[in-house]
């Protein structure tokens, strides 16, 4: 197992930092690269953002054994997921390095998922050269010709990512909920916690809103929620969100102590999770561990 990182930072903590620039940062990144699961591809890579809150959070990425890249979480995902986690709403500094010696622009994929949040083009975008000579302050000049090139998304009456979310559904079968839980953010109902997280998911595309909670041999629940990207394919799903989660507050445990979860989606969704979530659950999860899908609707 490994050794718990905390993956956020206070912000009497960030403020001791100093300003968000690379040679401030390096010291962060030396400490999260090895909370990085990079077991396939060995080349671990570290996210730090700066959020409006004053807070830091971190971001790795993560490969699971097994499994095609494409089910990798990135670590820009990953450090989107964990702003969700603590209801954080704008990240107004990024940076990105695979070694904490230089800082480099978000991958295409990610750009693409960082697209979804509001304002992302006011967003510092820190990058050095190779050599960590140099250092740039990408204010603006990333991610605002990518969206100059890609077109904008309309915000609409609908939240973006990270934005208060609450997609207004509920069991379609009546005895699971009358048993939702009062508090069900915090309980330790699987099904609650599902259901949940995907009240919360960000769905606007497919209007497919899912949801997952995962509990672990000590009794701990873990859950996430699906984050689409009008690209398809950069979107998060909510097992990777759930296990983000997981990686953040699971104290280094491996995958393998996830013993049982539990999916709540759309029954008949044009987009469903149950056959990837199953898959991902196959792989990386205890052998024994238990997989339901429990079906929802629109209220």
């Amino acid at each position: 197992m490994a050794q718990p990182f905390r993956f956020m930072l206070n912000q009497t903590e960030t403020e001791s930092y100093g300003a968000f620039i690379p040679r401030n940062l390096r010291p962060l990144i030396d400490r999260a690269i090895p909370h990085a699961r990079a077991q396939i591809s060995g080349s671990p890579v570290v996210a730090i953002g700066l959020a409006s809150s004053g807070q830091t959070y971190f971001g790795v990425n993560v490969e699971l054994p097994g499994l095609p890249p494409n089910y990798s979480i990135h670590a820009e995902q990953f450090l989107v997921a964990n702003f969700a986690l603590h209801f954080e709403l704008k990240l107004i500094g990024l940076a990105i390095s695979p070694n904490g010696y230089y800082f480099k622009a978000p991958c295409g994929h990610c750009c693409q998922f960082l697209r979804e949040i509001s304002n992302m083009s006011d967003t510092k975008v820190l990058i050095t050269g190779p050599t960590g000579q140099g250092e740039t302050h990408g204010t603006r000049m990333l991610l605002s010709t990518f969206l100059i090139l890609l077109g904008t998304i309309s915000p609409g009456n609908v939240p973006r990512l990270l934005e208060p979310s609450d997609n207004s559904i509920g069991f379609i079968d009546s005895s699971l909920q009358m048993d939702i839980c009062s508090n069900s953010e915090h309980c330790n109902h699987l099904s609650c916690r599902a259901l949940r997280a995907a009240t919360k998911s960000y769905a606007r595309f497919s209007k497919c809103p899912s949801g997952v909670a995962l509990i672990d041999r000590r009794g701990t629940v873990y859950s996430g929620w699906f984050m689409e990207s009008v690209a398809h394919n950069p979107s998060l799903g909510p097992v990777q969100a759930a296990l983000v989660d997981f990686v953040v507050n699971g104290d280094g445990q491996e995958f393998k102590e996830i013993v049982e979860a539990v999916l709540v989606e759309k029954r008949g969704a044009v987009l469903s999770q149950e056959d990837t979530a199953r898959m991902i659950l196959e792989k990386i999860a205890d052998p024994d561990c238990v997989f339901r899908v429990l079906h929802c609707e629109y209220n």
